[in-house]
C-alpha cells in the first residue's frame, strides 16, 4: 500500500511525493488492518507538532487505495498550513477540507497502474467514477430528509417514513424494491449523520463539485491546476470559503453553467472506459505477462451509505 501510493505521488508531483515519504520516515501512517484495532480510516492533525497522521484499516481491496488517496489529500492539507502560525487558520471550513480531499482521488486515480494492470485500473477508474456520479442524488435524499425532519416538528412515525419513501421516489432513480419495502423505508438509518451530525452532510457535494473542477483543470494544463490546488491548500482558513475555491481555481457556484461542464466531463470519461468492455476486462485477468494485483476489485464500488466518509 505505501509503495504503490508513494509511486503514485512521485509521478503527480514532487512537493506531494516528498510530503508523503517524510509522513513514512516520521512513522506517521498506521495502515494494515490487525486484530483488535479500532476500525474507520482517517486523518488527524497533531496540534503540537502540526504534522497529519493517517489510520485505516486496509485489507488488500479497491476501497483502501480510495481512502488512502483522499486521507493523504487531508494530510497535504495540514502540511501545506504548517507554518500558518494562527491555529483557527490552519483548518480550513468542511466544505474546503474534502476538496483537498477528493481532488486527491481523481488526480491521484490517473496513476494507479502502480496497483494494477491496464484493464483493473481501468476498471477501477471506471467504478471510482461511477461512485462519484451515484453521490449526489444520495446527498440530496439525506439532506432533504434532514429538513423535513426538523422544519415538521412533532410528526408522527408514519409521516417520516412517507417522506423519506417520497423523497427516495424523487432522488432514488428507478430500482425495483419490490419485497424490500421495509429495507427501502429504512434506509436512511444507515446514514449516522442524521443521528450524530444534522445537516453535515450537503458539504460533500458541495466540495465533490469543486473537486471535480480541480480534476477538470488538470485535464487542461495539470501543473497549473496542482499549482492552483497547492496554493489554496495553503490557505487553511484565512479565507471565506468561496476565495479558498476561486484560489483552487473552481467556481464556488452550484448553476447549470458549472456543474453541466462537469457532468459532460465526467460522462465523456466514463465512456472511454467503458469501450474496453466487461468482457475483455475479466478476460485479460491472469493472462502470462500479466501484472498481479494486491488488491481485489470484488468491492471496489462505492457505498453511498456509508457513514465513514
Amino acid at each position: 500500500m505505501v509503495s504503490g501510493t508513494q509511486q503514485i505521488f512521485d509521478k503527480l508531483d514532487r512537493d506531494l511525493a516528498e510530503g508523503f515519504r517524510m509522513m513514512q520516515r516520521l512513522r506517521l501512517l498506521d495502515l494494515d488492518n490487525r486484530k483488535g484495532k479500532a476500525p474507520g480510516g482517517y486523518q488527524s492533525t497533531l496540534a503540537e507538532s502540526r504534522l497529519p497522521f493517517i489510520f485505516m484499516n486496509a485489507v488488500g481491496q479497491q476501497r483502501d487505495v480510495e481512502t488512502m488517496l483522499h486521507e493523504a489529500g487531508h494530510a497535504f492539507h495540514a502540511l501545506a498550513t504548517r507554518a500558518e502560525d494562527i491555529y483557527a487558520y490552519r483548518h480550513a471550513p468542511i466544505e474546503f477540507c474534502e476538496v483537498a480531499s477528493m481532488s486527491m482521488e481523481l488526480l491521484g486515480n490517473e496513476f494507479i497502474e502502480t496497483f494494477y494492470a491496464a484493464p483493473e485500473a481501468k476498471r477501477a477508474r471506471r467504478e471510482h467514477l461511477e461512485g462519484v456520479v451515484e453521490v449526489f442524488p444520495w446527498i440530496a435524499t439525506v439532506d432533504a430528509f434532514q429538513h423535513w425532519i426538523y422544519s415538521h416538528p412533532g410528526h408522527t412515525r408514519q409521516q417520516r417514513r412517507d417522506a423519506w419513501l417520497n423523497l427516495m421516489k424523487r432522488f432514488g432513480g428507478d430500482v425495483d424494491w419490490t419485497g424490500y419495502e421495509e429495507a427501502l423505508a429504512n434506509m436512511w438509518h444507515r446514514q449516522l449523520h442524521i443521528f450524530l451530525h444534522p445537516f453535515y452532510y450537503v458539504e460533500y457535494g458541495i466540495a465533490q463539485l469543486g473537486a471535480l473542477q480541480v480534476w477538470a483543470n488538470s485535464k487542461k494544463e495539470k501543473t497549473k491546476a496542482l499549482r492552483d490546488y497547492q496554493n489554496a491548500l495553503a490557505l487553511g482558513g484565512s479565507r471565506p470559503l468561496p476565495e479558498l475555491f476561486s484560489a483552487a481555481g473552481c467556481k464556488f457556484d452550484f448553476s447549470t453553467a458549472t456543474v453541466k461542464p462537469l457532468v459532460k466531463l465526467l460522462q465523456t470519461e466514463l465512456q472511454k472506459l467503458l469501450i474496453l468492455g466487461f468482457e475483455k476486462v475479466f478476460g485479460s485477468f491472469g493472462k502470462p505477462g500479466g501484472k498481479p494485483s494486491p488488491f481485489r476489485l470484488d468491492s471496489v464500488k462505492r457505498n453511498p451509505f456509508s457513514s465513514t466518509r
